[in-house]
């Protein structure tokens, strides 16, 4: 069962990506000090909370009419980890130096930081392990509900430690790059992981609430929201990328705008522009993928970014963040239609390429490999985009 308000969310996200990742390679840079950029960079800090924010409170809905399925082991357990499996080979697959397994066996260290960057796939899949593991073996949803609080707080009190230690450089480079601080990693564990977790908790909880109650917590937490936000502007720049307090603003201005889809769901399902938002958050995973290799690139080809270097102006940045969008979009709609009427064709579909693609990176030379990933998305060096940077505005 799917939840209108969760994928208008959704949604909104995935459309804002597009747009923060087109500004981030396509703005000429001597508009970063106009009066209205660093407002619009704070905005670019939402777009991983509320996807995060979004597949926890998905999770959460599945494993109600699930868990029990998954506890015995039945074929629903092993699909769904199969469902984790391809997030993370996408996820990895993307950071790929050149998609060879010969030429990554001669990645330099910034290659080697680069594959193993915690971006959001990564912590969409381990955060999903983590909860589904607690699901399966804490039976009592109030004990298992305490829990997930806990380790939501967790995951946002502990991050200006872990990330003042680096204790990331005492573990193998994988398992350090869950954990290592901005810009190592695009989206660690520390702190992002906490939203992930708050939606499995507080997406069930707003889930039932009336519309007066469902008004009062919008309200409640834009204003929370709001107060955090003038802390913030007093206070040192760390507060902007490491803080509790941080988590906090962000966390209570996702929760508000949810507490506000819930409660007037039913008058946006009577706007027309309410069925992009759905098919945008239907279809988000094709949206992340699809757009990325648009802008950026992969190792199979070059993306938009390396004609744009940051040469247009605002007016033309939003041209071209509606021709991508409408493009995405397109695909999306193809996709979601062979998924809906031709459901065996899309699963095999999914199987060959994952299997072509496993064979290609085994025996694909490294000489060759090296001509595909010229211009791709190894481009970005491990530097996180603006979505990922801090949002302070500057």
């Amino acid at each position: 069962m799917r939840y209108r308000w969760l994928d208008y969310l959704r949604g909104i996200a995935a459309l804002w990506m597009i747009e923060v990742h087109v500004v981030d390679v396509a703005l000429d840079p001597t508009w970063h000090s106009a009066w209205w950029f660093p407002w619009l960079s704070l905005t670019h800090g939402f777009v991983a909370v509320a996807f995060l924010f979004c597949a926890g409170g998905a999770l959460a809905i599945t494993l109600e009419r699930k868990t029990d399925a998954y506890r015995r082991m039945e074929p629903a357990l092993w699909r769904y980890l199969a469902k984790l499996g391809l997030l993370l080979v996408i996820g990895y697959w993307l950071h790929l130096p050149a998609f060879s397994l010969e030429r990554t066996l001669r990645a330099t260290h910034e290659e080697l930081l680069r594959l193993a960057d915690c971006d959001i796939l990564q912590t969409i899949a381990y955060s999903s392990l983590l909860a589904l593991m607690l699901a399966m073996s804490i039976p009592r949803r109030i004990i298992r509900d305490a829990v997930l609080i806990a380790i939501t707080v967790a995951f946002a009190a502990l991050t200006p430690l872990v990330w003042e230690h680096r204790l990331e450089v005492e573990l193998p480079i994988f398992l350090g790059a869950l954990i290592a601080p901005q810009p190592v990693s695009k989206f660690p564990l520390f702190p992002f992981a906490a939203y992930f977790f708050a939606g499995v908790w507080l997406v069930p909880l707003l889930r039932s609430r009336s519309p007066r109650v469902l008004q009062s917590v919008a309200i409640a937490c834009g204003l929370g929201a709001i107060t955090l936000l003038a802390v913030g502007f007093s206070s040192p720049k760390e507060w902007w990328h490491s803080s509790p307090a941080h988590v906090a603003f962000r966390l209570s201005a996702v929760v508000s705008l949810l507490a506000l889809l819930i409660r007037f769901e039913q008058r946006l399902s009577r706007i027309r522009f309410s069925n992009i938002l759905l098919l945008a958050g239907q279809q988000s995973l094709w949206v992340y993928v699809f757009h990325l290799l648009l802008v950026y690139g992969s190792v199979g080809g070059k993306g938009l970014q390396t004609v744009l270097s940051h040469a247009l102006t605002p007016a033309a940045v939003a041209l071209l963040i509606g021709a991508i969008a409408a493009v995405t979009l397109a695909t999306a709609w193809g996709w979601a239609y062979l998924k809906q009427h031709m459901p065996q064709l899309v699963r095999t579909v999914v199987v060959s390429v994952v299997v072509i693609g496993g064979l290609t990176f085994l025996l694909l030379p490294a000489r060759y490999a090296e001509l595909l990933a010229m211009g791709g998305l190894a481009r970005l060096d491990g530097v996180a985009p603006v979505a990922a940077q801090n949002d302070l505005p500057r």
